[in-house]
């Protein structure tokens, strides 16, 4: 344990070889500083932009093949930062990218993370067996960093975890990635203990176990509407933008690993209220960046935090969404329907799980469509007393992105759905 006891203590980086899986650029050697190594390139160092700037062509980058909303993308700007300099904080966040359905970009996000990065290990549908092979290496033994061989670097990134948690092997997979939010912390293995502090990330179809989850920022993907714009993502011609990018963000980890470091000894301020502590641990390492780099990055930082948190997704959402647009449908579209009437209508529907709703399940229903920033709001007319309910705007979003077009047969008036659109892989 002398390793984690040095780097508690001094609150240095600690050393690490580049383990990386990119094979698409030479790595450097280990850094004196010890942070995590990146591409040789003093050109590309030296042309980097100003601090802000340099984020902002990383969030350009992301966001032509991406679509996800301004908060989003700002964490995953970050948090590409930090992989670089992870190991100038005592946590370090991880990412639960999810969506309400498939086919949203999660493991699009999650190619264009691996290629700015730093040294990334990226599977795909692993078991946890083999998870755990790769990731319990000799170089990650505690015995070995005690006898002066520096752990290596580590950036997890997996697509299609739930195969992984679906197994009778699960819980000590997860004890395992479970310990690497933390310093000080370890994974007993055998008559081992491995060191597997590192940024990881984390898509698949189903919710991750509660005891991850509550370790990462919930990162929340809409699927494109048909009138979104985004590039389709291709590795080679996108190489020499992230090539660039990873060699900017490894030289601004190399000249702020110091004032990494001495920032990272207390809380950032102006902390967004009402965060858990384990929220707290998770968005920290990302503040303190953003303070140093400057610019409007702070206040980003802050009002993204504030908005991801306290996600919650439900499989049920989808179908209410269709159930909601059918009854508007069916109404003419008005511009609003009373919750009461909406709900009245819901329950008349055969074969849903709302035929068990009463009159008072509006917040039943108001829990499933917060998943989509739908709210009800307030109406008065005249002298009537008020009465809550929905605007049909409010469901435009929605029904855009996750439903296909409603089409009306003419001859019978009948709506049905076509699927049509083209969606983000």
């Amino acid at each position: 344990m002398d390793y984690i006891d040095n780097y508690l203590l001094k609150m240095l980086p600690g050393f690490e070889k580049h383990s990386s899986t990119k094979n698409r650029v030479a790595m450097a050697e280990v850094e004196e500083n010890g942070l995590a190594s990146g591409p040789i390139d003093p050109l590309a160092k030296d042309d980097a932009p100003e601090p802000p700037e340099m984020l902002n062509e990383v969030a350009s980058y992301l966001c032509r093949c991406l679509v996800c909303d301004d908060h989003q993308l700002t964490l995953l700007v970050l948090w590409s930062l930090h992989t670089w300099c992870y190991s100038c904080f005592l946590t370090t966040p991880y990412l639960d990218v999810r969506s309400p359905a498939p086919q949203s970009g999660k493991s699009l996000c999650l190619k264009l993370l691996a290629e700015i990065s730093a040294s990334p290990v990226f599977a795909i549908g692993a078991d946890a067996r083999t998870l755990m092979d790769r990731l319990l290496t000799p170089d990650r033994s505690l015995e070995n960093i005690d006898a002066g061989s520096p752990p290596a670097s580590l950036t997890v990134i997996l697509d299609d975890c739930h195969h992984a948690f679906s197994s009778s092997e699960r819980q000590p997979l997860l004890s395992l990635l479970n310990s690497g939010s933390e310093a000080a912390s370890c994974y007993p293995s055998g008559h081992a203990d491995y060191y597997l502090f590192g940024p990881k990330v984390f898509a698949g179809h189903a919710p991750l176990p509660r005891s991850l989850a509550g370790r990462c920022i919930p990162i929340l993907l809409r699927r494109k509407k048909p009138s979104d714009v985004v590039a389709r993502f291709n590795l080679s011609a996108a190489r020499d933008d992230s090539i660039k990018l990873s060699c900017w963000m490894h030289g601004w980890a190399l000249d702020n690993s110091g004032a990494l470091a001495e920032i990272a000894q207390n809380a950032p301020p102006q902390l967004p209220s009402n965060l858990s502590p384990a929220e707290q641990a998770c968005v920290e390492p990302l503040l303190h960046i953003a303070d140093l780099i400057g610019g409007s990055w702070p206040q980003r930082a802050r009002a993204a935090v504030a908005a991801v948190f306290n996600l919650a997704l439900n499989s049920l959402s989808l179908q209410l969404l269709d159930d909601i647009r059918q009854i508007f449908h069916d109404m003419s579209n008005p511009d609003h329907l009373p919750t009461r009437e909406l709900l009245a209508r819901l329950i008349e529907l055969e074969y849903r799980p709302w035929r068990a709703w009463t009159s008072k399940s509006g917040q039943k229903l108001g829990t499933l469509l917060h998943d989509f920033g739908i709210c009800s709001r307030s109406f008065h007319h005249g002298d009537a007393p008020g009465f809550k309910g929905y605007l049909r705007q409010s469901f435009q979003d929605a029904w855009e992105r996750y439903l296909p077009p409603l089409t009306v047969c003419p001859e019978t008036e009948t709506a049905f759905e076509t699927n049509a659109g083209t969606i983000n892989s």
